[in-house]
């Protein structure tokens, strides 16, 4: 039974009036009238995704590594992972649908995912041959950060982006 269901009615009205009067607050904030655009809407949910699709990225990785494989082989495997995972999540809550079938838009996701993965990998590897000092999950995170932008970027308007009729 959700804890909710045991709270008493009058009680619930008053989370439910301050809850409310903080969100009419918050709105009103820089922050939240940057919110109310749907490309910014849409990329909160493209970082929520992608946080899952990292988690994933990362204990993968993570995994693979402590067992001392290459880790050009652990990051490909955890990168290939994380993107089925990131497609699917992406295609049900961040973008609308395209209008494609599932094959086609999963082949144009892939094609920008390669791209910004290519980014991720390429920093990633720079960072763990260029810097050795540093921990190579740090460098994982440093190479998957930058390459969001270029992600959310070519899934929005090319991926995702409405089919032509």
């Amino acid at each position: 039974m959700p804890l909710l269901a045991l709270a008493h009615p009058s009680m619930l009205a008053r989370l439910s009036q301050r809850f409310g009067s903080w969100a009419a607050r918050f709105r009103s904030t820089p922050l939240g009238a940057l919110l109310a655009f749907p490309i910014v809407q849409a990329f909160s949910r493209f970082l929520g995704v992608g946080a899952v699709g990292l988690a994933a990225d990362a204990t993968i990785f993570s995994v693979l590594d402590a067992r001392h494989m290459a880790p050009e082989i652990s990051r490909a495997i955890s990168l290939g992972v994380a993107t089925c995972i990131t497609w699917r999540l992406n295609r049900a809550f961040t973008f609308a649908a395209s209008g494609r079938r599932a094959p086609v838009e999963a082949l144009r996701y892939t094609a920008v995912a390669l791209l910004a993965q290519g980014l991720s990998y390429g920093v990633f590897l720079t960072l763990v041959y260029g810097v050795p000092a540093l921990p190579r999950l740090f460098d994982l995170l440093v190479g998957a950060g930058l390459a969001a932008f270029a992600g959310f970027a070519g899934h929005k308007f090319f991926a995702f982006a409405p089919a032509e009729a």
